[in-house]
């Protein structure tokens, strides 16, 4: 059809319209002869009907109505349609009218409102007139606001293939956007989470963790490349290692050396962190770094190896804080980097019941003492635990902990420095680090099972009646293992005090006569550390003092004789051995439970040996006098029970 301003075109003054012209014309409107086509005919009146017309409901308004359809309207009520709502992601939630359901029955001319929505993505609300059937495709934008990961690898070669990530929703479907700071990104689909992977820990309960595959991608160039991981509200876990072998105890992590900082890490969704930072043996995180995951309710092994290679001082205090979920942070950090932990990173787990393994075979300590002079370490580091490298209040906040047991098992590999004069420095165990809760009303602590906690330390002292705050310890086999450096001794004529109780100790300035002073000092005298009479909690005493080594300056109460290093302190520590065992009435033949054998592993000794709470107590103490009524003890205490 001509329009009309096209049509005066060709009867201008002076124009001469030829035949196609003419013809245009004619059929730019109806003739008399012709059938008029009421489609094309149009009613439009916005103000509600007030009088019942035919089959015209009052209320009825009229939004370009066809004329045939008006008197379709009139002559025989209104007519349905139907509406279909189609949806990327195709399992989305249709409403239409409030209503669920992607197919709706309305009548002609009405206005109606869908909304399509999906966990994980931006909900859509729209209205539509429905005048003919009608389908309308809706495509849900992702909401990848939720998860927020920023990372930076290293690489060091060219078009070098670096792994990224493994990511796992609880859902059906989700996605992800990875930014891989190189000027590129994609968009990725990420798996359901199957957890086809397990391992068994050595209390025998068996953990699932997902093993599949990992994102990757190839960097063209050498560098450092900051990565960004968006990802939406069902993303449940993410895990950096490439993949999990199976071994002893847990699951090994593959090696990511490629990862050099966790700066960001941030999710409302994830609840599994087991393994997620697991063999980024090079890593370190921000110092501000938060794992801001309050939904997480799992940490096994979650820093398995972080950092190992590079070492570092500390975690950030509260790096933690956001995450209270946790009764188990089991292995935690095992065979991590740190060598310190700084107050308060534990404050946030009140429901904490157990720290099993949580810091076995990590750096904590490594050489921490290196570069001390022998005076300060003396009169600062040995008595005043603000100095420690394991806050004594690691637990107060934590109330409802019952197990340590290889909480701090082989860390920093059996050595905590060489004070400046070439003297040995030590891991100190305090008496508050057992008072777990204090911060929260405890009036004492509540652990119960300490198996292995400071095995294979080598280097050990305590505090005068280290158990005070433990009066329901039941466990402590294993506790102090192969502790064999044990010394007052810090320089040619320095020495750390010495404990006589919990409020006197013996000090010597400089190679000066020993004299008596109020005030703390540190021992390695058994019955000093266990003082009471009776501690009749205790079950297991199952290669608790063992030494690994021979020799008379090895292992618990061996002699003190400084006068060889010009000092003239002189202390007998020799003991009756029988004595001393009847302080644990109920460490005896039958005390060690199917449990506790578990937890033990012995290696020496018979059944019926192995089933008695003192089988190897005093393993390789047996080699001098300090044990004076040795020849008359039960031939087992000496056994080597322990499996190291």
């Amino acid at each position: 059809m001509t329009t009309k301003s096209e049509l005066k075109k060709f009867f201008e003054n002076g124009d001469v319209p030829d035949q196609e012209q003419f013809w245009a014309w004619l059929e730019s409107y109806w003739h008399k002869e012709e059938m008029m086509d009421a489609a094309s005919m149009q009613y439009t009146n916005p103000l509600p009907s007030i009088y019942p017309v035919g089959g015209v409901p009052v209320g009825t308004t009229f939004d370009q109505m066809p004329i045939k359809d008006l008197l379709d309207l009139i002559f025989y009520g209104k007519t349905k349609r139907t509406l279909t709502i189609t949806t990327t992601p195709d399992d989305a939630t249709v409403k239409i009218n409030d209503v669920v359901g992607n197919t709706s029955n309305v009548t002609i001319g009405t206005t109606v409102s869908y909304t399509v929505e999906r966990p994980g993505y931006f909900p859509k609300t729209e209205t539509v007139t429905v005048t003919e059937d009608m389908t309308i495709a809706v495509t849900l934008e992702p909401d990848l606001s939720n998860t927020e990961i920023t990372f930076t690898v290293r690489t060091t070669q060219l078009n070098e293939q670096v792994p990224i990530a493994l990511l796992r929703t609880s859902d059906t479907q989700t996605l992800a956007k990875i930014n891989y700071g190189d000027g590129k990104e994609d968009l990725v689909s990420v798996p359901t989470f199957n957890g086809s992977q397990s391992w068994t820990d050595n209390e025998g309960n068996i953990h699932y963790v997902d093993n599949g595959n990992t994102f990757y991608h190839i960097f063209d160039n050498i560098g450092d490349y900051v990565v960004t991981i968006n990802a939406g509200s069902n993303v449940n876990y993410v895990r950096f290692c490439e993949g999990l072998t199976s071994g002893a105890g847990y699951l090994s992590p593959t090696i990511n050396n490629y990862v050099q900082e966790i700066s960001k890490f941030r999710s409302d969704s994830l609840t599994n962190l087991d393994f997620t930072f697991a063999g980024l043996s090079q890593a370190n995180v921000n110092p501000s770094f938060k794992l801001e995951t309050p939904q997480v309710t799992s940490m096994n092994a979650t820093f398995y190896g972080f950092g190992v290679s590079r070492e570092f001082d500390s975690f950030p205090a509260d790096m933690l804080a956001q995450i209270t979920k946790p009764t188990i942070l089991l292995g935690t950090f095992f065979k991590a980097g740190l060598k310190k932990i700084l107050p308060g990173l534990l404050d946030s787990f009140a429901e904490l019941v157990s720290v099993f393994e949580c810091f076995k075979n990590s750096k904590l300590g490594k050489g921490y003492y290196n570069g001390i002079t022998a005076g300060n370490y003396r009169d600062k580091h040995s008595i005043n635990s603000s100095y420690d490298f394991i806050p004594v209040s690691l637990f107060w906040k934590n109330p409802k902990l019952k197990d340590v047991s290889h909480c701090f098992n082989y860390i920093g590999e059996g050595g905590f420095g060489n004070l400046t004069s070439g003297y040995l420095a030590f891991n100190i165990v305090r008496r508050e680090l057992f008072w777990n809760g204090k911060s929260v009303g405890n009036a004492t602590g509540t652990i119960e099972n300490a198996f292995y906690l400071f095995a294979k330390n080598n280097r050990i002292l305590c505090e005068a009646n280290f158990l005070k705050y433990a009066p329901n310890m039941k466990h402590i086999g294993g506790m102090f293992t192969q502790t064999n450096h044990v010394s007052h001794a810090i320089s040619w004529g320095g020495m750390i005090p010495i404990a006589k109780n919990e409020t006197t100790s013996i000090r010597s300035n400089d190679g000066g006569q020993p004299f008596e002073v109020a005030g703390n000092g540190l021992t390695y005298d058994l019955n000093v550390m266990f003082p009471d009479a009776s501690y009749p909690n205790i079950l297991t005493l199952n290669g608790a003092f063992t030494a690994a080594a021979t020799g008379a300056t090895y292992g618990f109460n061996h002699d003190l004789n400084y006068t060889a290093s010009a000092s003239p302190v002189t202390i007998n520590q020799s003991f009756n051995a029988a004595d001393f065992l009847a302080k644990f009435p109920n460490a005896k033949a039958g005390s060690v439970n199917a449990y506790a054998q578990q937890m033990l592993g012995q290696s020496g000794g018979t059944t019926d040996e192995k089933n008695d709470g003192r089988n190897g107590v005093f393993y390789l103490l047996n080699q001098d006098a300090r044990i004076t009524d040795k020849a008359t003890l039960p031939a087992l205490v000496f056994n080597n029970a322990i499996p190291y």
